[in-house]
């Protein structure tokens, strides 16, 4: 990505401007997720001994959780630092038809619980 407005295509520098918004008003653009098991202070402690990979990290290029080996904790990297992940307590929609969950609506889909 150049400067926000365009992509170059490979060691040839062919500047294709436009190209990071196009299809976002079909899906939203999707980032990278790493999970890695190991203790979340020392897996930030190794991002940041790289510049490059913690500027992807830190600018949200690339999405970073860990999971604890010993306790199964989650940790999502936020505003520089290993967090505590708390997943939301939300209820999750159930449906019989999935067709009718479907049509008439161009917004991201919802996740569903089937009923068959």
């Amino acid at each position: 990505v150049m400067g926000l407005f365009g992509v170059a295509n490979g060691i040839d520098g062919d500047l294709r401007p436009g190209l990071p918004n196009q299809m976002i008003e079909v899906h939203d653009p999707i980032r990278l997720l790493m999970v890695i098991e190991q203790n979340a202070s020392i897996v930030l402690e190794v991002i940041q001994r790289n510049k490059a990979t913690y500027e992807w990290i830190k600018n949200r290029w690339v999405m970073l959780a860990t999971i604890d080996p010993l306790t199964s904790e989650i940790s999502v990297f936020e505003d520089g630092q290993m967090v505590s992940y708390n997943p939301p307590n939300a209820m999750m929609d159930s449906v019989n038809n999935l067709d009718q969950a479907f049509e008439g609506s161009m917004d991201n889909l919802r996740i569903f619980k089937y009923r068959i």
